[in-house]
């Protein structure tokens, strides 16, 4: 169908019987003017309604002609409506229509032979419909016909694809990829799942892919909310497109769904923070993290309108750019500010996320159990980049179900490993576990739970500020400037500590001194480590 058309839809109908409408820009008269052959020449879709006194109209007979010429010739589709009147009468010109003159038969036959919707019975014969070219309003009708006549005009429109992907960026590439794991030629029903971390733009992919290929499907539902009832009679047989977006569970999906009801050729697509309900998918697909000229790009027509940055403005955008570590919701909740501002903002984002990205990937981190938060936490905190088996007998050492808690941080795109078993977390995310911890106590350091920050550490140990709540301290001796001399009681306090790790360079021997040595350690801990330790046993 060509995109080269300026209207959806022209309407032909008798006004007398139907509908009013104004337009002033067409003159009325026996024959139809040159604005209106061109108006429905260029139209995707014609919709004739016969109603009592349409073929008394030479008005409206001069548009049919018209309009099955432009059928014939351009494949225009030609959707009839039979409006209190039996197709019947329309086919063998009988009853009113009788009175229509001769030249006009074989235009009433052939469009009365085109499957259509008809008012008296409400029985849909076909599916091929449009929009409107003229705006009107209906004396009289049956608002759910008018309601799935138009579903069914909006279904059959040519697809906005193209515009609506306007401001997106990476994403053909995406498409195509999913595309071929669909395999839209089978006329099997298929499934597939878009996996991804949070604010990744599982459901922006979603949506463009619902919009470019919605209109090869009869029926079609995008589900925002999976807790709202999905009507699968009206879907049923049909060959169908479904989106559900956001499904955390997989009870949520085998009540959405009844696959059985779905016409052949029919395909789902859910989104998902979690790979473990995609079990039952035919395919999954992983959305990672964008390269970062993809993220320049986005960033720059986020806050310039424009695919580069603005002069001056260079040094700051690939600051945010490695800030925001390809994730899209990240490059575009910042906002364009003055330079001033943006390098402040930058600062506290060392120390404090921002609170719109630590909304959305905390959703992931709230359907944890307790010891699946403790061991993303302790993660987050001082496990990233180490080899994934002395992670987990660190854990286990410590309580923790480890084995099944990291492979369900693995199937919520909380954590990866690498290549070489080491276990990998992006950089938002660990910064959100971080913030969590910071937030248990945000004044006093000393009442939380996990300790890492060199200075935070420093003014604990020193001072004697810990309590029962720390469970982990990591201290990177190379970061102190002089030396940290502990008290023999400096962590008497902290009765539930259970991982002490101090390590530093191999010559950094005098940074940590304990002059009068350390009493005791408590039956809690579980690991201690500490480089160059300053005393004999």
């Amino acid at each position: 169908m060509s995109s080269s058309k300026k209207y959806d839809v022209f309407l032909s109908f008798r006004g007398e019987d139907t509908l009013t409408y104004i337009d002033e820009q067409l003159e009325k008269g026996d024959e139809i003017s040159p604005a209106l052959i061109k108006a429905i020449k260029d139209s995707h879709v014609s919709v004739v309604v016969f109603s009592e006194n349409y073929a008394s109209s030479k008005w409206c007979l001069g548009e049919l002609i018209m309009i099955l010429d432009c059928k014939k010739d351009q494949g225009q589709i030609v959707i009839p409506i039979f409006y209190d009147i039996d197709p019947s009468h329309v086919r063998k010109q009988t009853g009113s229509y009788e009175q229509a003159f001769n030249k006009w038969k074989a235009a009433l036959t052939e469009a009365a032979n085109l499957s259509g919707w008809d008012s008296q019975t409400y029985r849909l014969v076909t599916r091929s419909f449009t929009f409107l070219l003229f705006s009107f309003s209906y004396a009289r009708t049956d608002p759910e016909l008018l309601k799935d006549i138009v579903e069914d005009v909006l279904r059959k429109l040519p697809p906005r694809y193209q515009n609506q992907r306007k401001g997106l960026v990476g994403i053909e590439e995406h498409c195509e990829w999913i595309e071929s794991l669909l395999k839209t030629g089978p006329s099997e029903v298929r499934t597939l799942g878009i996996w991804g971390m949070g604010g990744i733009g599982k459901t922006t992919l979603a949506s463009a892919l619902y919009d470019k290929l919605s209109h090869e499907f009869e029926g079609k539902r995008f589900v925002t909310d999976v807790w709202e009832e999905l009507d699968m009679s009206k879907l049923q047989d049909k060959k169908s497109l479904i989106v559900l977006d956001d499904v955390t569970t997989s009870e949520q999906l085998e009540t959405l769904i009844n696959y059985d009801l779905l016409g052949p050729g029919s395909r789902v697509i859910v989104t998902t923070r979690n790979k473990q309900i995609l079990g039952l998918t035919d395919e999954i697909y992983h959305v990672e993290e964008l390269r970062s000229h993809h993220s320049l790009q986005l960033f720059c027509l986020t806050i310039f309108g424009e695919k580069q940055p603005k002069d001056g403005y260079e040094d700051l955008s690939r600051k945010v750019i490695s800030y925001c570590k390809g994730i899209p919701l990240a490059l575009k909740v910042l906002r364009r500010k003055s330079k001033e501002v943006w390098e402040s903002e930058l600062r506290k984002l060392q120390k404090i996320p921002n609170m719109e990205i630590h909304k959305v990937l905390k959703l992931s981190y709230d359907g944890l159990d307790d010891s699946q938060k403790d061991i993303f936490l302790d993660i987050a905190c001082f496990f990233k980049r180490n080899y994934k088996d002395w992670v987990i007998g660190i854990l286990e050492a410590s309580g923790f179900f480890a084995a099944s808690g990291i492979e369900v941080l693995l199937d919520k795109a909380l954590v990866t490993i690498s290549d070489d078993n080491r276990i990998e977390m992006h950089d938002l995310i660990q910064e959100l576990g971080q913030e969590i911890v910071r937030q248990e106590c945000i004044k006093d350091p000393g009442r939380r739970s996990r300790l890492w920050r060199h200075e935070e550490v420093h003014d604990v140990l020193k001072y004697n500020k810990g309590t029962d709540v720390v469970e982990g301290i990591v201290l990177d001796l190379y970061k102190l400037t002089g030396y940290l001399c502990l008290s023999s009681d400096s962590l008497s306090k902290m009765t539930n500590l259970r991982f002490l790790q101090i390590q530093g360079w191999r010559y950094n021997r005098f940074n940590v001194c304990l002059s009068n040595g350390l009493k005791s350690l408590h039956d809690k801990l579980r690991y201690l480590h500490w480089d160059r330790f300053c005393l004999e046993c």
